[in-house]
C-alpha cells in the first residue's frame, strides 16, 4: 500500500516489544492549552486556535480523529515502536493490541468506540474495533490487507482493503455485512469515514493518474479537488481523512512539487491541510508548520491532524474554530 506516513513511522520505530493493551497515565500536557480540550464554551472562541498535541516522551505524534465529546485518538512513535493513544479529559491512554507489532487507531465515534488497523507478527495488516476494552479483528473476506478507518455512532465501519491482485477497494461494514466501494472507472479507491446518515468520504485514482476526493451519498458519487492544487489527496500523505455529519471533509492538497516524502526538506511549504464545507475550500496550516495533514473533523468543525516543524518533527494538532 502506498502509505508514506505509515512507512515513515515504521522506519522511525525500533524493535517493537509487546506492551500492555491499555496503559493510562495523567499527562502534564506541557505546551498544550487545556481550554482547547475542555470544549465547555465552544461558542466563545472568536478566532480559530491551534493547539499542538505531543504524546509525552514520543519522538513523533499524530492526531487522527475527534468525536463530538472532544475525545481525540492518534498514534505516537517511541523507541519501542508505534502505538495508539486516546486523549480524554486531559488524560492520555496508550492503545496497544496484544501481540501486535504496531497499533494505529484511525477513528472514534460518540460512544468512544475506536477503529484502526494493526500489524501482526507476520507483518500482515488487519482492521480492528476496540469497544469496552475488547479488541475485535476486522478482515474483509479473502483480503490480503484490511484497514478500518472510521466508525459512526450507529456502529457502521468504513475502511479499505487490498485484494489478491494488489488492488485497493473501499468498504463499509453494516450489521455484520461487508459491501465493497469502488469509484466508477477508478483503479484505486479508499473509504475513510462514514457519518450517521450513511455518507462516505474517501479518495480515488482517476483516469489522469491523480488522486481525488469523493463523497458518496445515497449511491451517488461526487468528486472534489482543491482549486489550483497540483494534486488533492496526494498519495504520500492522504491515506486518511475526515467526514462529519454535515458532510464536511478534511484532508490534504499539494500546492507544488515535489511533495512525495515527509522526510524530504524540498517539499516544505507544498503540503497543506484542507477543509471542504458547503462547497467552499479552506487551507489549514498551523503557525510554524512546514507541511500539514488534516485527518479528522467533528460536528463542531474542530479539526485534528499532524504537522511537521522546521526540524522535521511530527506533532499532532487541534484546530478549534
Amino acid at each position: 500500500m502506498n502509505n508514506k506516513l505509515n512507512e515513515l513511522t515504521k522506519s522511525m520505530a525500533q524493535s517493537v516489544t509487546r506492551r500492555a493493551a491499555l496503559k493510562k497515565f495523567g499527562a502534564g500536557l506541557a505546551g498544550m492549552a487545556l481550554a482547547c480540550f475542555g470544549l465547555a464554551d465552544r461558542t466563545q472562541a472568536s478566532t480559530p486556535t491551534f493547539t499542538t498535541i505531543d504524546y509525552p516522551g514520543a519522538v513523533a505524534t499524530l492526531a487522527v480523529d475527534i468525536n463530538a465529546n472532544g475525545q481525540i485518538v492518534g498514534r505516537f512513535v517511541d523507541t519501542s515502536g508505534i502505538h495508539g493513544w486516546l486523549l480524554s479529559g486531559g488524560t492520555f491512554t496508550t492503545i496497544d493490541l496484544p501481540g501486535a507489532s504496531a497499533t494505529r487507531p484511525r477513528g472514534i465515534n460518540l460512544h468512544g468506540d475506536i477503529v484502526g488497523h494493526y500489524v501482526s507478527q507476520g507483518e500482515q495488516e488487519h482492521g480492528f474495533l476496540l469497544r469496552g476494552g475488547v479488541f475485535t479483528t476486522i478482515d474483509f473476506p479473502d483480503a490480503d490487507q484490511t484497514t478500518a478507518s472510521g466508525i459512526n455512532d450507529n456502529g457502521d465501519i468504513a475502511g479499505y482493503y487490498v485484494d489478491g491482485k494488489d488492488r485497493t477497494h473501499g468498504f463499509v461494514l453494516h450489521a455484520g455485512t461487508f459491501t465493497a466501494i469502488d469509484y466508477p472507472g477508478a483503479s484505486f479507491t479508499e473509504a475513510w469515514k462514514v457519518n450517521n446518515s450513511g455518507q462516505i468520504a474517501g479518495r480515488y485514482v482517476g483516469s489522469d493518474g491523480n488522486h481525488h476526493l469523493y463523497r458518496l451519498t445515497n449511491g451517488t458519487f461526487e468528486s472534489f479537488d482543491y482549486p489550483g492544487a497540483v494534486e488533492t489527496a496526494p498519495a504520500a500523505y492522504s491515506h486518511a481523512g475526515g467526514l462529519n455529519n454535515f458532510g464536511d471533509i478534511v484532508n490534504t492538497y499539494a500546492s507544488g512539487t515535489p511533495y512525495g516524502n515527509l522526510a524530504n526538506h524540498n517539499v516544505y511549504g507544498n503540503v497543506h491541510g484542507l477543509l471542504m464545507s458547503g462547497g467552499v475550500f479552506t487551507s489549514i496550516d498551523p503557525p510554524g508548520a512546514v507541511e500539514t495533514v488534516a485527518v479528522g473533523i467533528n460536528d463542531s468543525r474542530q479539526v485534528v491532524g499532524v504537522y511537521t516543524d522546521v526540524n522535521g518533527r511530527w506533532h499532532g494538532y487541534l484546530l478549534t474554530p
